[in-house]
């Protein structure tokens, strides 16, 4: 019984840094990094309240939604269109 606990004990040990290396990973990407984690700020360059095309073109994810974002279709995506679009319920596929 002893020798039992004292195995298992090892073998817990020795798992340890792989739980540790797991862990520590960073997850799979789904984007490049440097376009990861783009605030309403970090888009709107020169301060102006609003996203133009040109601006949302440093992001690729954002410059492609672009559409989804300006809901007034005005060419720029406000802050207030951003907080609609994303809190709106998602459009399910229409049937045949």
């Amino acid at each position: 019984m002893k020798g039992s606990r004292l195995v298992t004990a090892g073998v817990v040990a020795a798992l340890l840094p792989l739980a540790g290396a797991f862990a520590q990973s960073p997850p799979p990407a789904s984007e490049p990094p440097a376009q990861q984690g783009a605030t309403f700020e970090s888009l709107d360059t020169n301060s102006d309240g609003k996203i133009s095309k040109a601006e949302a073109a440093s992001n690729a994810s954002v410059s492609q939604q672009f559409s989804k974002y300006d809901r007034n279709s005005d060419g720029f995506i406000q802050r207030e269109e951003v907080s609609a679009a994303n809190t709106a319920p998602a459009e399910s596929p229409k049937q045949p």
